[in-house]
């Protein structure tokens, strides 16, 4: 039973995401159906600060979300949903223009967030740990995208911009629906593309060295290294910035 209830779940899994029409503030305490696909419902556990929540993702596959222990449950107009055992960031633009309000959870919100902490995901059975695995996988971008533009934001002064200059060739260029927004980890970077702009997040042992940003073998920038930067105008067609993008030392702090 839990290997066909995954197999369907595998087989529902879909890459678009929609945008609501008429977006609503998150608060803590609301679930909220994030329109992923297919469409998961998501609780506000925590606001960080102004920008920043933390949420649990919830399911209604309970089988498989059982863990150690058997998750505590949210009812509602007929339908049980669980909380999987993982805590997501989740920016708050994200959550607005992605997300929409169902219901408001008045009690229970310390034993999730408890629960969530304190499980254990392995030796629970195969297809349970597939299926909590599955769905991290899913969450993944959406968290790093957060606590990078969280962290950029913050810290907007001391933020270098540069511009996407280098050429793309035709072997690059993906005729896939293009990747307009997303999350990227380099080799010594990690960044958030949005709508052609690209926020990247420098490891902090780079700050004040002498360094060389270049996109197949294209300069894009060099001279004293930042925690941030923001490259602009990237192409909606590269799709190999990970490979691509790199970040050189040419020489410690002056």
């Amino acid at each position: 039973m839990q290997k066909i209830l995954y197999e369907n779940f595998i087989k529902s899994l879909g890459d678009e995401v929609l945008e609501v029409p008429a977006p609503k503030p998150p608060e803590v305490g609301q679930v909220r159906l994030y329109l992923m696909t297919p469409p998961e419902y998501i609780l506000i556990t925590e606001k960080v600060h102004e920008d920043l929540f933390k949420i649990v993702p919830l399911t209604s596959y309970v089988q498989l979300a059982i863990t150690n222990k058997y998750p505590p449950t949210i009812r509602w107009r007929g339908f049980l949903l669980v909380p999987l055992p993982f805590e997501v960031y989740a920016e708050k633009t994200l959550l607005e223009k992605h997300s929409e309000a169902v219901f408001k959870v008045s009690e229970g919100l310390e034993k999730i967030a408890e629960y969530v902490k304190t499980v254990r995901i392995r030796g629970i059975g195969k297809w349970r740990e597939k299926f909590i695995e599955k769905n991290i996988e899913r969450w993944k971008d959406i968290n790093l995208s957060s606590i990078v533009a969280s962290v950029i934001r913050a810290e907007e002064g001391k933020t270098i911009v540069i511009r996407f200059r280098a050429p793309v060739s035709e072997d690059r260029e993906t005729k896939l629906a293009a990747r307009s927004q997303g999350a990227f980890r380099g080799s010594n970077w990690i960044g958030v593309l949005e709508e052609g702009r690209l926020y990247m997040y420098l490891s902090e042992d780079l700050v004040g060295r002498r360094i060389r940003i270049s996109y197949r073998g294209e300069v894009l920038y060099e001279g004293p290294a930042s925690l941030r930067f923001v490259v602009e105008d990237v192409p909606e067609t590269v799709t190999d910035l990970e490979e691509g993008l790199n970040v050189q030392v040419l020489g410690d702090r002056s």
